[in-house]
């Protein structure tokens, strides 16, 4: 099988550490890409508000937080998924109730790995964000084959620094370990290394072991499923908002511009220094709560006071701004209206499908590669219980359920079916399971209730649109 060796050092990474220090601690070729560990450190920064445009006269309107939010909320909205085995559910559950945040996490940076892990008798899962993961070999179909986990621990002024590298060999991982020790006054070294028994936390972990009869990693690789720009033989993912850098840019110009429209455009009266009397200091007494009305200039005689109230140019302003956020949705692959305020209104539902597919594809490719993320973590689990014997269910199946509302209006769909059972088109079954999201034995039982209530009368029109 081709493999191919890819380091991936994202943001904190690249700061903290020398990458040819963890490949000379493993002894395994890591090869860099300085281009796409700029753009995602880049991305990083934008996300966290500290966009290197940013100074004094420009300020961030914050486009690429509001992205990653609004596309987390429309991948997971309404989702649902379950486990059949009740214990791996349990564990999973628990998991998924902040999936949404995770996956804003996962727009912003490109990546993020869900890692389960044995403590205490229980199986737990964390979430290791693109600073503490080092994808580090692939196959040909893009499938994660190998990465390295960063894990700290800060003692006083001293930080230890473990690094567990995972390497899939056919139906082998080989998993080893090592911990470095080294100051804050040179946090950007790994330092020397150290006994992993000699820090508590990590005490009960093995230098070297091998799990055996496996084909994934134990875990799930939740990439943003975004063509890589800058590496185009990378199968690491990338921000969403990668290829929208510049525009982003332009973006908060344009809004610090409008920002200084209306800071320099506000009513101000300038006043002659003679008309007010000045304080014991030397101030000027001026009207409490009025001291930014007032400006104190020297007109000369000619003129005691002038208002100073120009026109506010913010029309064209704003309309600039719009016209750079749908710009913005363009190149993220957004619909018009998520960012940007609607110049048109769609009158027909083709007009309507058309300027909402492009985003139902982002998002349904994004459900897409955090369905196998989720897939490879239930596996995961599943291969940790059985090697520390926890009982369960082997092989368990997943069930997911997408909502597709970004493409289907909830409220027409709703009404077409009414127009379908009131055509006698569909049944009063039929019309609750695609209403209410019943299954069929919930619907047969709810309209079988409302039967018995009015034995004469067939299901009124008016509980059917409650």
């Amino acid at each position: 099988m081709f493999e191919k060796i890819i380091t991936f050092i994202k943001g904190a990474i690249d700061k903290m550490f020398n990458t040819s220090e963890i490949a000379e601690g493993f002894k395994i070729d890591i090869s860099t890409n300085d281009e796409v560990i700029r753009l995602i450190e880049l991305c990083t920064n934008i996300y966290n508000h500290k966009a290197p445009w940013l100074n004094e006269e420009v300020k961030s309107l914050n486009v690429a937080k509001t992205i990653c939010e609004k596309v987390a909320k429309a991948v997971t909205i309404e989702f649902k998924s379950q486990v059949e085995d009740k214990e791996i559910e349990e564990i999973y559950q628990r998991f998924i109730k902040n999936i949404r945040t995770n996956t804003e996490y996962t727009l912003a940076k490109g990546g993020m790995f869900f890692k389960p892990f044995y403590s205490n008798g229980r199986i737990k899962v964390s979430c290791i964000h693109a600073d503490k993961f080092i994808p580090v070999k692939f196959d040909s179909t893009g499938e994660l084959l190998g990465g390295i986990f960063i894990d700290q621990i800060t003692r006083g002024d001293d930080i230890y620094t473990r690094l567990e590298y995972n390497d899939l060999n056919n139906t082998t991982i080989t998993i080893k370990n090592i911990a470095y020790k080294t100051n804050k006054s040179n946090s950007n070294k790994l330092g020397s290394k150290t006994s992993l028994a000699l820090i508590p936390e990590w005490k009960d972990i093995q230098e070297e072991t091998q799990i055996e009869n496996v084909n994934r990693l134990i875990g799930g690789y939740f990439k943003i499923p975004i063509a890589n720009s800058i590496d185009n033989t990378s199968p690491i993912g990338v921000p969403i908002f990668a290829n929208a850098i510049e525009i982003l840019k332009q973006i908060d110009e344009q809004f610090s511009r409008t920002l200084w429209e209306y800071e320099g455009s506000e009513l101000a009266i300038d006043v002659d220094e003679t008309v007010f009397k000045r304080n014991s200091n030397g101030t000027f007494k001026l009207p409490k709560g009025k001291k930014r009305l007032f400006r104190m200039v020297d007109l000369g005689k000619e003129k005691m006071w002038n208002v100073f109230s120009p026109a506010i140019r913010d029309t064209a302003l704003f309309n600039g701004l719009n016209e750079w956020l749908r710009q913005c949705e363009s190149q993220c692959g957004l619909s018009f209206g998520v960012l940007s305020k609607e110049t048109s209104i769609a009158k027909t539902a083709t007009e309507i499908n058309s300027s909402k597919q492009d985003y139902y594809i982002t998002v349904s490719d994004i459900q897409g590669a955090l369905q196998t993320a989720l897939e490879d973590l239930v596996y995961g689990i599943d291969v940790l219980m059985t090697l520390y014997e926890i009982p369960h269910k082997t092989n368990p199946n997943v069930s997911f359920d997408w909502d597709d509302s970004i493409i289907v209006d909830s409220e027409k769909k709703q009404s077409q079916s009414l127009i379908e059972r009131n055509a006698g088109l569909i049944d009063d079954v039929e019309y609750f399971i695609q209403t209410r999201d019943y299954s069929e034995e919930e619907a047969i039982e709810y309209v079988e209730k409302m039967k018995k209530r009015n034995p004469e009368e067939p299901v009124e029109q008016e509980e059917i649109e409650e």
